[in-house]
């Protein structure tokens, strides 16, 4: 059982065979390629309050990658077939009711890709550029 909602969508991530390594830090994303994270995304964590006092809730992140900056549209093109397979993963794991394990009192209902992988920002003089993929996690949390 994770520590946290983020604790438990990490160690979940690192079950995805396409994380060789296994490594995915939080909120934090090193410099250099290849790594991963996966960070918070601001949303409202409620979205449906039952009169029980149990809730529906979201919690919104996005994994990311820092990769090499490439202006070989081969190298940029097997980035982003990485996020394509990733979103596909999850798909799949959701679909199979695989989700993530979450701390006492929550049950993750639905996991689902909001975006397609994307540069978000390129620093030509490092030769390094951020891809991400945001997504969401749909969970019960019992009063």
């Amino acid at each position: 059982m994770s520590i946290s909602v983020l604790a438990g969508i990490r160690e979940y991530l690192s079950g995805c065979p396409l994380f060789d390594n296994g490594l995915i830090r939080v909120n934090y994303l090193e410099g250099e390629p290849i790594a991963y994270t996966v960070d918070e995304v601001p949303a409202e964590p409620v979205v449906r309050q039952y009169t029980d006092g149990s809730s529906l809730r979201q919690a919104e992140f996005v994994i990311a990658s820092s990769e090499y900056y490439s202006r070989d549209e081969i190298e940029n093109l097997k980035v982003s077939g990485f996020y394509e397979q990733l979103a596909d993963w999850l798909e799949m794991q959701g679909e199979s009711g695989v989700l993530p394990e979450l701390p006492r009192g929550c049950t993750a209902q639905k996991i689902e890709v909001l975006t397609n992988g994307y540069c978000i920002s390129a620093d030509m003089q490092q030769k390094v550029q951020r891809y991400q993929i945001q997504c969401r996690l749909l969970y019960l949390k019992e009063f």
